[in-house]
């Protein structure tokens, strides 16, 4: 057998002529290291550097970089930076912030960076985004080459973005303005103070404002500034001024401006113009000249009186003297701009005297006499008016219902007093005067022609001037309609639910009364005439009362035709007509302080008032007032429920009507009255006794007088003092006693006699019967 080998193969070499495979790799790797270089280059982050004089408010990783609203930039890390000198030496935070590539164009020379976070200032809100958001840094791109290092401002720069006109002011104070105050062109915000600083030589203060690009043509080369900032307060002998341009002004401050009729022409302001800032608009002398010409001298004085409409200060007092013909008084008046297209022939002017009235304002309480103008639109524009020395009492050009009232006064009412319905103002008075006899006034009013259909031919109108007050030994009682009523009167008016009107609607000029109060225009009723004893204690419009509740009240009171007594002329509420009767009693109610009583106090305060018991006779409109309340009629005692008995007494002694009567020292009953006998030999004393208690009398019971007070002495008793109450001790007063059961006899009716003896006897004291009360109901004859 014989053994195979393989056959031998011989390796061929060939040598490569290229790069080796294995070096595409690294290759590969240094393409794409170079391509990330390039990309982190061209599209990466940003870094930068911004120094802050605190770190307040910075968050790291959080707080970003806005530009129009954009999130363009974040914090990344921050350091502190001890006495950089960029911050004058002061330390500082260094802040390392990230911008996106595509802000690569904003971080230049002049570029701003300041931190932005909640601001509350007078002139408004800024940064309340950051309250969700939380704080953020602000920019505002500058123009120059590449800069990474930046130093943050302390504020957002204050000019304002956007084209428009800048001017300089210059004056000796500030005074309440402030960046972002307003300025006005009549009273349209036009702009805003953008900054202000002290000028090179430290003596003026210049403010930089900013005027939007639609009304830079407002202002020219000769156009005046001044400040209507806050409140302008100017005192002296005539006064104190308070003026004040808008309630935005009085709050941010802000600056008016204005071009006089002789510098319309003037060329129009550039940039970097210069101006005076005035401290009014009569110290710019860019009112419009009027000339007032009054009838006869009034108190005005110039640079201090004051023009007003409707509360408003729109013109100044500048020059006074007196007519050509030497019978008036020229008035020269530099008016607000604003009331240009309103100086016309309808216009009128008058003089209005100090009020001490706050409801308008501190200006009204504060400054003295001022000439009030109604401004009106016309066919012509007017610069010399004749004007009045006082107000007009009333002017028919005013919408609405215009009413006259007739009064015997007008109280505390003023012009420009509101007219209320159910407490809402639907009209104001607009003036006063007296009528032709002299004896009354005429009140006009206007009524809203909204509110006109409230008013009937059955209105009542009545004055609701200052406060009303109701006193008492319970307190005192004040009532007022508003506090505006209280400061320059009123007038409130209504009319009676259930009446109908048929007399058609009411027209202008129709005339009411005007009543001196609610009650007695709402009351109005029969009038009546009651002669009195004596007008001691008593006042126009004192009550007349029936059980406590005013059915009426006195309006007049007058000397009678013989001078001996005193009338009253009053009237009862239509509701209390029926009092009106013949055996109507009436009496005066004041004040009863004695021994024996206290009542009615209260008429110390208030005043006496009449009361009333109502008759049942005929239709009657005179009456006699007594002094005191009447006595109760004998036969009406006898009537009343319970028993009245009559006692014999040889004399009536210290017993008045009230005088208490007891049993058992307890009081059952009381004295009601007292009469002769027929022969006069004796009293009779009625005695009343209270149904409850009357079964206490039986037809041996006997009376004694309790009076005064029984002193017994003795060696071995000692002293013994005795009396009933210490009101019968002031008063007088009556005991009775019962016997015991069997002896004490039946029950007996009213009329029944009894003696009344001097003192008891020891025996009775010791009576004790057992004897059942009625209930303390009325029992049924």
């Amino acid at each position: 057998m014989s053994e195979e080998f393989p056959q031998e193969q011989q390796a061929v070499i060939k040598r490569s002529h290229g790069l080796p495979l294995i070096w595409l790799l690294p290759l590969v790797a240094a393409l794409i290291a170079g391509w990330l270089v390039y990309k982190d280059f061209t599209s990466g982050d940003i870094r930068t550097e911004i120094l802050f004089t605190s770190g307040e408010g910075l968050v790291k990783g959080k707080t970003v970089v806005k530009y129009a609203g954009v999130d363009i930039g974040v914090v990344r890390d921050f350091q502190l930076v001890p006495n950089a000198p960029e911050l004058d030496g002061e330390d500082g935070v260094l802040a390392e912030v990230e911008f996106n590539r595509s802000a690569e164009y904003l971080l230049v020379e002049g570029t701003s960076f300041w931190l932005v976070k909640p601001e509350l200032s007078i002139t408004g809100v800024r940064g309340l985004e950051t309250l969700v958001s939380g704080n953020y840094i602000g920019m505002e791109p500058g123009s120059g080459g590449r800069k990474r290092e930046f130093v943050a401002r302390e504020r957002a720069p204050a000019s304002v973005r956007g084209e428009g006109l800048r001017v300089v002011l210059k004056a000796p104070r500030l005074g309440s303005l402030n960046r972002g105050s307003p300025v006005y062109y009549r009273q349209l915000r036009v702009g805003q103070v953008e900054d202000y600083r002290l000028a090179e030589d430290d003596a003026q203060v210049e403010v930089d404002l900013f005027i939007r690009q639609e009304y830079a043509h407002l202002v020219h080369r000769g156009s005046r500034f001044w400040n209507s900032s806050g409140l302008s307060v100017e005192g002296g002998i005539s006064g104190i001024t308070v003026n004040v341009e808008s309630l935005a002004a009085l709050v941010a401050g802000g600056v008016s401006f204005h071009t006089p009729e002789t510098q319309r022409q003037s060329p129009l302001a550039v940039n970097g113009s210069e101006y005076k800032l005035y401290r009014s608009f009569a110290a710019a002398d860019a009112g419009i000249a009027v000339t007032l010409n009054f009838d006869r001298g009034v108190n005005v004085t110039p640079g201090s009186t004051s023009v007003i409409y409707q509360g408003i200060k729109v013109g100044e007092v500048s020059e006074v003297k007196a007519s050509r013909n030497i019978d008036g008084m020229e008035v020269r008046v530099l008016m607000d701009p604003i009331t240009d297209d309103l100086l016309s022939e309808n216009t009128r002017f008058w003089m209005a005297p100090p009020t001490l009235d706050i409801s308008s304002g501190l200006d009204d309480l504060l400054s003295g006499n001022r000439i009030e103008v109604d401004l009106r639109r016309g066919q012509r524009s007017q610069r010399t008016f004749a004007a009045r020395a006082s107000a007009p009492p009333r002017d028919p050009r005013v919408p609405g219902l215009h009413l006259r009232l007739t009064a015997r006064s007008p109280g505390s009412l003023q012009r420009g007093a509101s007219v209320y319905y159910r407490r809402i103002e639907v009209g104001k008075v607009q003036g006063m005067e007296l009528n032709s006899a002299g004896d009354g006034v005429e009140v006009y009013v206007v009524i809203e022609p909204r509110y006109a259909h409230l008013v009937n031919h059955r209105s009542r109108f009545w004055n609701v001037s200052g406060v009303r007050a109701r006193a008492g030994l319970s307190g005192v009682e004040v009532e007022a309609d508003s506090l505006l009523s209280l400061l320059r009167g009123g007038i409130a008016f209504g009319s009676d639910p259930r009446a109908s009107d048929e007399k058609g609607p009411v027209e202008n000029g129709d005339r009411f009364r005007l009543y001196r109060s609610r009650e007695s225009a709402l009351e109005a009723g029969l009038r009546i005439r009651i002669t009195l004893p004596s007008a001691e204690g008593f006042r126009d419009g004192a009550p007349i009362r029936h059980k406590g509740v005013q059915v009426g009240e006195i309006t007049r009171l007058r000397l009678g035709n013989d001078a001996s007594e005193v009338v009253a002329h009053a009237k009862l509420y239509h509701r209390a007509e029926h009092f009106a009767r013949s055996g109507t009693r009436m009496w005066v109610v004041g004040p009863e302080i004695g021994i024996d009583k206290v009542a009615n106090l209260d008429t110390l305060v208030t005043g006496r008032y009449l009361s009333l018991e109502p008759g049942d006779g005929g239709m009657q409109t005179e009456f006699v007032a007594l002094a005191e309340p009447p006595r109760p009629d004998l036969a009406d005692t006898m009537m009343r429920p319970g028993l009245t008995v009559i006692l014999d007494a040889p004399r009536r002694g210290s017993l008045v009507a009230g005088s208490p009567v007891y049993y058992r020292q307890v009081q059952v009953g009381e004295v009601t009255g007292f009469e002769l006998g027929e022969l006069a030999d004796r009293v009779y004393i009625y005695v009343y006794i209270e149904p409850r208690y009357q079964t206490l009398v039986r037809e041996h019971t006997v009376f004694w007088n309790a009076s005064g007070i029984e002193v017994n002495f003795g060696l071995q008793t000692g002293l013994n003092v005795h009396t009933e109450s210490t009101k019968s001790l002031l008063a007088g007063g009556v005991a009775f006693a019962t016997p015991e059961a069997g002896e004490m006899g039946l029950e007996v009716e009213s009329g029944s006699h009894y003696p009344l003896y001097p003192e008891a006897k020891p025996e009775w004291l010791g009576w004790s019967p057992k004897i059942e009360l009625l209930n303390s109901a009325v029992p049924e004859k």
